[in-house]
């Protein structure tokens, strides 16, 4: 029973971090209809950036954390700015935009941060309090509860700017209908502007969290878009409430698998988000909380 309880509570604790993880992803798939392949280069670019400006360069958390949000920020609306925005109304866009962000974050994004940062395995001061929490005879350390609190809670903030704010309000008006939403006089290059903006930023927190859980690392970025895309195939690419849900579900299976059937098959906890996609997309390619698409004859 310690075993199990061990194992699901690692895998809540995972899944509250890939849920922020995966959020940056959806909200720029749900503005902008886009999968934004780059978000795994992005998070490990501004990572190493953040190390970069904390233990090389000696700044204190606060001004390294100020730094790397507006390098976010400058990063996600230069991705807008000088690629997305020029593919918006082509028939083309959807094949262009695919490629485009596959090889802007794993060839363009990664080459950029191995020139300036080397690559190399690095650790990230200590952000959170060391030490373990107890719950009954089980220990986890504290990084990983506070990363899971932090997790949950910035995903929980970005939900309410998503449903409460004017400019989340039109993010969603936006991603129903682009050509209805300039009649309304909503500026479509302003809100896909501020998803980009919004997924940046997210990308920058859930480096943190990951890099602060693990460590710095080249295939970090990899690694990230692996767990975020079964999330995205079973919550159905565009729901916020089913990214959540789907986070915390492969964070189990995740943890499950290592827990009980690494021992026996070494190895098997890294392929199972891979298997995950392609049973995902055979049996439920809509995803738990995707919407069918209908089409008029």
């Amino acid at each position: 029973m310690d075993t199990f309880l061990r194992a699901f509570i690692e895998g809540l604790l995972l899944g509250g971090v890939y849920a922020l993880i995966v959020l940056g992803v959806v909200v720029v798939a749900k503005a902008t209809q886009i999968i934004n392949l780059a978000y795994g280069g992005m998070l490990m670019f501004l990572t190493y950036f953040l190390w970069w400006l904390l233990v090389p360069m000696g700044l204190p958390l606060a001004a390294g954390l100020i730094l790397m949000f507006i390098a976010a920020a400058l990063m996600g609306l230069a991705v807008d700015r000088f690629m997305m925005r020029r593919l918006i109304g082509r028939p083309e866009a959807g094949l262009v935009t695919f490629l485009g962000t596959l090889i802007l974050g794993f060839s363009v994004i990664h080459g950029f941060a191995i020139l300036f940062f080397k690559g190399k395995p690095e650790v990230l001061p200590k952000i959170f309090p060391e030490g373990t929490i107890s719950i009954g005879s089980l220990t986890f350390p504290y990084t990983w509860l506070y990363a899971c609190i932090i997790g949950v809670l910035m995903f929980i903030v970005f939900v309410l700017y998503f449903r409460l704010t004017k400019s989340g309000l039109a993010m969603r008006c936006v991603s129903e209908d682009h050509m209805v939403s300039q009649s309304l006089g909503i500026s479509v290059k302003r809100i896909f502007a501020y998803a980009w903006i919004v997924g940046a930023l997210s990308a920058a927190i859930a480096g943190l969290l990951w890099g602060s859980m693990f460590a710095v690392e080249s295939n970090m970025g990899g690694l990230a878009m692996m767990r975020a895309l079964p999330v995205l195939l079973l919550a159905g690419l565009t729901s916020l409430p089913g990214a959540f849900v789907g986070a915390v579900l492969v964070g189990l299976a995740e943890s499950l698998a290592g827990t009980y059937i690494d021992p026996h098959v070494t190895g098997f906890r890294e392929v199972l988000p891979y298997i995950m996609m392609v049973v995902i997309l055979i049996i439920l390619p809509n995803g738990l909380f995707g919407t069918k698409a209908i089409r008029r004859i």
